[in-house]
């Protein structure tokens, strides 16, 4: 139990938070992935308020009425938290309408803010991941009195700011924010190292997984609903961009296939890359041994991992800075008994054990890549012994045990006089 500026006791299981996001499921995504965990383990302490739209695209989320339904905690949504992401140069008059409309949303996500903390007597303000609200924290220190807390993963702290101002504000909320969560040991470096933010202000909390869906048990029926192949089969997932290596990954493929014929890339989700991945599986000649899947089926996800031989996303640090915060995907499979193969770049060292529950390599480095897929694809006894390590290590990392840590964080910081 723990004191508040007021000097009245607040249990940890009465606090409440709001966590607010650019997105949120059913989009899929990590940092949606964490929320929602950590609001099913306590739906009686966490709301969430985001947007019905994909700002990426600027359409509706495709089903979020139905999962809002559903979920055991509650859902705030407007039509938009942040305005729609726009690519390429913009003319004076476009720069105008776009800040006027930044007033307008801020102003109205504020004020939407201010009605559920009142009538919810909401204890901590979570601002999610996002480079886009990083002006949200130091205006709500301004107009509000609970505890504002920044939830980070990586990446929106370690891409290079796409102006002064936008370094500034990171700067700004990280200064603003009475805690800072950070789901890696590269992102709480980053915090101290390249934003000076003292250390008792920071709780490194590592991702979880939820152990009910990631059980580490596959039904016998999968297989033929999912038309899985039958050899040798490495599955890979995620958002297809750069930085997650799926181009390395195909440009590996063909030494894998020298070596393994009957052996299957499977790569799930959809992105800015896809078109250009799928002409390099053509022009590979390797459309018979690489398939991709679109985006799967949320139910569909621990079946893959399961049924796959390894798990593989050997991401890098692109030049801007934007890298893996943690690789949640890792850990899902490592609780279905699937070693993977990771990166060496970002937060991945807490998500794969190197030579435990599979290797960390330089996703720059293509031979790497291919010698690590080799290895474990064609030695039984080394995938045996990763798959047992990787069981062991994810049945130690459910989310009951994070959102008890991350809420006793918040109650202390609720004690805390400023």
């Amino acid at each position: 139990m723990a004191e508040d500026t007021k000097g009245s006791s607040v249990p940890t299981k009465n606090l409440r938070c709001l966590i607010v996001a650019t997105h949120y499921c059913p989009l899929v995504g990590g940092a949606q992935t964490v929320y929602d965990a950590l609001a099913r383990c306590r739906p009686a302490q966490f709301h969430i308020l985001t947007s019905c739209r994909d700002y990426l695209t600027g359409t509706v989320v495709d089903g979020f009425a139905e999962f809002d339904a559903a979920a055991p905690y509650k859902i705030t949504r407007l039509d938009r938290v942040r305005p729609d992401f726009v690519a390429g140069y913009s003319g004076a008059l476009e720069r105008v309408f776009s800040a006027g409309k930044w007033w307008w949303l801020n102003r109205r996500l504020i004020g939407q803010i201010k009605t559920i903390c009142l009538a919810e007597e909401i204890d901590v303000v979570c601002v999610g991941a996002g480079e886009a609200f990083m002006w949200l924290p130091p205006a709500l220190k301004r107009r509000m009195n609970q505890k504002i807390m920044i939830f980070t993963h990586g990446e929106e702290i370690s891409q290079v700011a796409h102006s002064r101002k936008a370094e500034q504000n990171r700067r700004h909320a990280l200064a603003a924010a009475d805690g800072v969560i950070a789901v890696s040991n590269y992102t709480t470096r980053l915090l101290v190292e390249k934003y000076g933010v003292p250390k008792d202000k920071i709780l490194l909390s590592t991702n979880g997984v939820d152990l009910e869906k990631f059980s580490g048990v596959v039904a016998e029926s999968a297989r033929n609903k999912l038309d899985f192949p039958t050899g040798p089969t490495v599955f890979s997932s995620g958002r297809l961009v750069a930085r997650k290596g799926f181009d390395q990954l195909i440009e590996a493929w063909p030494a894998v296939v020298g070596e393994i014929q009957d052996a299957t890339l499977l790569i799930g989700g959809t992105g800015p890359m896809e078109a250009e991945l799928k002409n390099r599986v053509e022009a590979l000649g390797l459309v018979n041994n690489i398939r991709f899947l679109g985006n799967i089926n949320p139910e569909d996800m621990a079946a893959y991992y399961g049924l796959s031989s390894v798990f593989a996303m050997p991401n890098r640090t692109l030049p801007n800075g934007d890298t893996e915060g943690f690789g949640l995907v890792f850990l899902e499979a490592s609780a279905m008994g699937t070693p993977s193969i990771a990166g060496r770049a970002g937060g991945t060292a807490d998500a794969v054990l190197d030579g435990e529950t599979g290797f960390r390599v330089d996703g720059t480095d293509r031979s790497q890549i291919e010698k690590a897929l080799v290895n474990l694809l064609t030695d039984d006894g080394l995938r045996s012994a990763m798959s047992q390590a990787a069981l062991k290590f994810a049945n130690g990392q459910g989310w009951s045990n994070k959102v008890s840590g991350i809420i006793d964080f918040m109650v202390a910081a609720k004690a805390k006089h400023y």
